[in-house]
């Protein structure tokens, strides 16, 4: 059974090097897109404001993406310091890809103010795309499919902290 578990181990290794070559290229890209998606998300905090209980900024928003990676990596305590990694690169991509998505309405928004119960649906739109795309990149990395559970539980989390009571 050890040699099973070793071997499991050893493809998904291979498995998350190619998905995800490490390399300059990465430090590079990594605190760009995190810088993109921080800058994104606080536009879009802007229209949902009116729901909001705190202010959600640009820095908040870089706390709550550097707090998922050390909040997923408990899930992975037992894996290996590069799973590790090509874990945090999946998250920073997904919330890249969520990001982009939300470039339509944050242009939408400035030309023409959002209603904040219109930009909660577009945005609820952009969370099932990130979801789906989270979840087939855990499966193919041969990741615990608890990693997508822990990810919806902590943006719930957030989202607890961050919405008006009415």
């Amino acid at each position: 059974m050890p040699a099973l578990t070793i071997r499991l181990d050893q493809a998904a290794d291979r498995a998350a090097q190619a998905l995800f070559p490490a390399g300059w290229k990465a430090l590079v890209a990594i605190p760009l897109v995190v810088f993109g998606v921080a800058k994104s998300l606080a536009g879009f905090a802007q229209i949902v404001e009116p729901y909001l209980a705190i202010h959600y900024d640009f820095w908040f928003e870089l706390g709550m993406v550097l707090g998922q990676v050390a909040f997923q990596w408990c899930v992975l305590w037992r894996r290996p310091w590069r799973a590790k990694l090509d874990y945090a690169l999946l998250l920073v991509l997904v919330s890249g890809l969520g990001a982009a998505l939300l470039l339509p309405l944050l242009g939408w928004h400035r030309h023409a103010p959002v209603a904040p119960l219109i930009g909660t649906g577009y945005f609820m739109a952009v969370v099932a795309v990130m979801f789906a795309v989270h979840w087939f990149m855990v499966k193919a990395m041969r990741l615990p499919a608890l990693l997508c559970a822990t990810w919806v539980v902590y943006r719930l989390l957030i989202l607890l902290v961050a919405l008006r009571r009415p």
